[in-house]
């Protein structure tokens, strides 16, 4: 593209509108015209045409001309930069898709654990929760997590064969159901970055029957797998 023949004229307006942009969203004509070697005559024809636009206007003194209200709706449709929770949160969407399960992130805040995202499945019956719910350490498979996998000191009543046994299966199971909500467990596993190290637990949880247990457990393990940073 670099060797393409173009429009001129194109690369002449975007050049006007990089100088402005850099000077802060601000410029007289005649900075804009010794920045971009254009005569005034020149210059005050790509003017008229960008302010036409509403890429640039002009401001009610006349020799300031700042970014218009186009360019700005442009900038904000630009993609944002996807955070790291996002990411996740996208892998555990598709593991509820493809499994009809509740998914969750859960998150390390100081010492306390907390469940950032929830993904409902599209069961007719199935547990809710709120964003930013408190995980309790003792009695949940993404403490269990946290306590084998980080640097974090969480308090899990887990033995060192316990720990052990977690890590090498990649994942921990909370047997016992939640209180007050009969039948439901979960299962979590850690999320690791390229370094090796814990950034958040994945979880999914509901009604899970026994036989399927350490079937969802690999299944979730492959899927996190796939955060790539």
């Amino acid at each position: 593209m670099q060797n393409s023949q173009g429009v001129n004229s194109v690369d002449i307006a975007i050049t006007i509108l990089e100088f402005i942009a850099s000077n802060g969203g601000i410029a007289r004509s005649s900075d804009i015209a010794k920045a971009c070697s254009l005569s005034k005559s020149r210059l005050h024809k790509y003017l008229v045409s960008l302010c036409r636009s509403e890429m640039l206007y002009q401001e009610s003194e006349g020799s300031q001309y700042c970014l218009g209200s186009k360019i700005l709706l442009l900038a904000q449709a630009t993609p944002k930069p996807q955070s790291i929770i996002d990411e996740i949160n996208q892998l555990l969407c598709e593991f509820r898709d493809e499994h009809n399960m509740s998914t969750g992130l859960v998150i390390s805040q100081g010492n306390q654990l907390f469940l950032t995202r929830y993904n409902r499945s599209f069961k007719h019956v199935d547990i809710d929760f709120l964003p930013d719910t408190p995980v309790p350490h003792k009695v949940s498979a993404a403490g269990a997590v946290f306590a084998s996998f980080s640097d974090l000191l969480i308090e899990a009543d887990l033995s060192q064969k316990q720990r052990n046994a977690i890590r090498q299966q990649g994942f921990a199971i909370r047997h016992e159901p939640a209180e007050g909500i009969p039948g439901a467990q979960s299962i979590s596993c850690p999320v690791l970055n390229k370094k090796g190290e814990m950034v958040a637990a994945a979880l999914t949880m509901g009604f899970i029957e026994p036989e399927r247990q350490i079937e969802l457990g690999d299944a979730l393990k492959a899927k996190m797998a796939h955060f790539s940073r």
